[in-house]
């Protein structure tokens, strides 16, 4: 019997997760991604200054499944332990000692960064299965009950597959799967939040006593150094800084100009940090239209087309890299039993 062809659309961690899994057990996987690169929003920028991890910043386990998965990146050395210096609320002060800081990362909170790039975190998932960049999908069509055809964005055209699973954010996968199938309307209720992201390159370290904050501002969901630098004193040059503004802010201002944006979140920054900013050798941003789940499918995935389509990704369960690869799992497990039992 000739083995069953899968496409996977997204190669974001649930993309993987599910390919990998598929993979496993003796399918054919090709998985297509619309950027360059793999990871999603695990994603890591690489300048000449030095790699940002403008995505994801760390991710936790709760599953007990998930705790062996980052075990075994952790043995490939893909994965470490991250305790920064942590900073919660609007008490921000420059030069205060790490005795007083407020410290979330217990024994039971326990947060992990891919290494020595967030973007690592995916290797163990890097099975030989295809990855084919730089190829949105724009069209799944049926090419009989039992086939589909992918049609992408430069008029490529791909298939026939067995079975497709999409894990692209929740707009997107709605635009792709609702023409199929009444089934997958419920995707439309999803509601994801977008973020601004500004990754900040300043001449000398930062002057705080904290290497991350949450929430310091309304402005502000996250701010944080790359890099593991626990000596306060010995902080590398350029001080390297990714911060990212909260969902509200982010709304508010989607649809403004980089520039603007990168002005705007340094005054921020400089806010929030109560401390006077260095020199700004160099200042990016990236806008993450759908960057976190604020109200989930509440479902592993979902199921059309004699279950041959199968819809997952973070949004399905939540705000988590967790979510996501649990959802991936799930959906490829789904795929197997519809189509060996």
């Amino acid at each position: 019997m000739a083995p069953m062809n899968i496409a996977v659309i997204g190669a974001g961690m649930a993309g993987l997760r599910a390919a990998a899994t598929l993979h496993a057990v003796g399918f054919c996987v090709t998985v297509f991604e619309k950027s360059r690169g793999a990871g999603g929003r695990l994603a890591t920028r690489r300048t000449e200054l030095g790699n940002f991890n403008h995505g994801a910043q760390y991710v936790t386990a709760l599953h007990p499944e998930f705790q062996s998965f980052l075990q075994q990146a952790e043995h490939q050395k893909s994965v470490r332990k991250w305790q920064p210096h942590l900073l919660r609320g609007e008490n921000a002060t420059a030069g205060a000692p790490a005795s007083a800081l407020k410290r979330t990362n217990t024994a039971a909170d326990i947060w992990y960064q891919g290494s020595p790039q967030m973007n690592k975190l995916i290797t163990p998932l890097l099975d030989p299965f295809e990855i084919r960049k730089e190829h949105r999908i724009t069209c799944i069509e049926t090419a009989g009950p039992r086939s589909f055809i992918l049609h992408d964005d430069l008029d490529g055209e791909f298939g026939p597959f067995d079975g497709v699973i999409v894990t692209a954010p929740a707009p997107q996968t709605a635009e792709l799967l609702q023409p199929l199938a009444p089934r997958f309307d419920p995707i439309a209720d999803v509601e994801m939040a977008p973020c601004w992201a500004a990754m900040i390159a300043f001449a000398k370290p930062l002057p705080t006593a904290f290497d991350a904050m949450i929430h310091p501002d309304p402005a502000i969901s996250w701010a944080a150094r790359n890099g593991d630098h626990r000596d306060l004193i010995h902080r590398p040059s350029p001080d390297l800084w990714v911060l990212h503004a909260s969902p509200e802010w982010s709304r508010d201002h989607l649809e403004e100009d980089k520039e603007r944006i990168a002005f705007l979140l340094l005054e921020k920054l400089h806010k929030a940090s109560g401390a006077k900013l260095p020199d700004v050798v160099s200042v990016n941003t990236h806008r993450w239209r759908y960057a976190r789940t604020i109200k989930s499918l509440g479902k592993s995935h979902l199921s059309g087309m004699n279950g041959r389509v199968i819809a997952a990704g973070d949004w399905c369960l939540g705000a988590r890299v967790e979510a996501a690869w649990r959802s991936g799992k799930c959906a490829a497990h789904a795929m197997i039993e519809t189509l060996i039992g």
